[in-house]
């Protein structure tokens, strides 16, 4: 597969002076995103995150808890958002 980048003109010419392999480097950068991804996924912070979402689920199915209509969900963010 074949991508193209848009690097500023002065960033790849000190890149290319200083002999970093580029190529090298993306393939590094997409290999450390990837395994990111796998760190989460296997980690407690995954588990706990899980069983949380699990469990209101389960409490809106049961009826224990209902969701919010778009409407409720629309005024809640905003009043959010405006109290950061």
């Amino acid at each position: 597969m074949q991508i193209s980048l848009n690097i500023q003109d002065d960033v790849y010419k000190q890149l290319v002076n200083a002999g970093v392999d580029m190529q090298s480097k993306i393939n590094e950068y997409l290999v450390n995103l990837v395994d990111k991804k796998d760190d989460y996924i296997n980690s407690n912070q995954f588990q706990e995150d899980k069983a949380y979402f699990h469990e209101a689920l389960e409490d809106i199915e049961s009826g224990k808890a209902r969701a919010l209509s778009q409407e409720q969900y629309e005024k809640e963010m905003e009043a959010f958002e405006q109290s950061l």
